[in-house]
């Protein structure tokens, strides 16, 4: 992890800035905290994100925690001990998803996955635009001292930051399992650029994911956020990175006003 700096997470300050319109104004609705793990970790987390993000991150958020929880059953790093795939479901991994041997594949607890998933974008809100890090550094941060500070093992605390501050690391943190793999699939399938979990997976959370966690625009809101911090403060945004990516191509194209054309 290299030791980087620690950022605090600001649920607890209500009077914390957000990204934009739309911060603090998401709504979790019953049927979405009953699949919620019921963990205080959970709870801490949910109320860090609503807080300082807007409607379409957080729902984003929401979405990949769903994704990533489908892949890591399907891909048999996180089954509980009497789960057994279907041979459909296993015939469907082998035939559309890719499953590459990984580096290594570590079990992730559910309430370690969850806030992964949820804070995985929580460095784009303008709290931290100060922090001359990543984003995806920043959210790993915040993620790493509320973990600790539920006493959350230090080997799950360690997976959950690489996984958070890889996750736009395509071609990485596809090959190193677990947490890591399965939030970069959960990020990739709510974007499009993966296949989505198999129905047989999902469909505990498919009405929830289409009804109740509306997408709002996020390519745009997501994109327009990341390049923004990466031009008011050029170390959010390195060569190379994906928010490097964003700056260049609005500066490429500085009067295109739809998805920026790095996302």
């Amino acid at each position: 992890m290299c030791n980087p700096p620690r950022h605090q997470s600001t649920a607890s300050t209500s009077s914390s800035p957000g990204i934009g319109p739309g911060v603090g104004t998401g709504t979790i609705t019953a049927a979405v905290r009953a699949l919620i793990p019921a963990h205080p970790v959970c709870t801490e987390a949910l109320a860090v994100a609503k807080s300082i993000l807007p409607a379409s991150i957080l729902y984003h958020s929401l979405r990949v925690y769903f994704y990533a929880t489908a892949f890591m059953r399907l891909f048999e790093d996180l089954l509980p001990p009497d789960a057994h795939h279907a041979p459909s479901i296993r015939s469907t991994m082998a035939s559309e998803y890719d499953n590459p041997t990984p580096s290594c594949t570590p079990r992730a607890a559910p309430h370690v996955l969850f806030v992964a998933c949820i804070l995985h974008d929580i460095g784009t809100a303008s709290t931290y635009n100060d922090v001359p890090e990543r984003f995806e550094v920043v959210s790993a941060d915040v993620a790493e001292n509320l973990l600790r500070a539920h006493g959350i093992p230090e080997k799950e605390v360690r997976d959950a930051w690489l996984a958070m501050s890889l996750h736009t690391s395509p071609g990485i943190a596809e090959r190193l399992g677990g947490t890591v793999r399965a939030l970069r699939l959960g990020v990739r399938a709510d974007f499009g650029s993966y296949p989505p979990p198999p129905p047989q997976l999902i469909d505990t959370w498919a009405d929830v994911i289409r009804w109740q966690l509306p997408r709002l625009e996020i390519e745009k809101e997501l994109g327009d956020t990341v390049c923004e911090q990466g031009i008011q403060n050029p170390q959010k945004a390195p060569g190379g990175s994906w928010p490097g990516d964003l700056v260049r191509a609005k500066r490429d194209n500085p009067d295109w006003e739809g998805v920026n054309r790095g996302f």
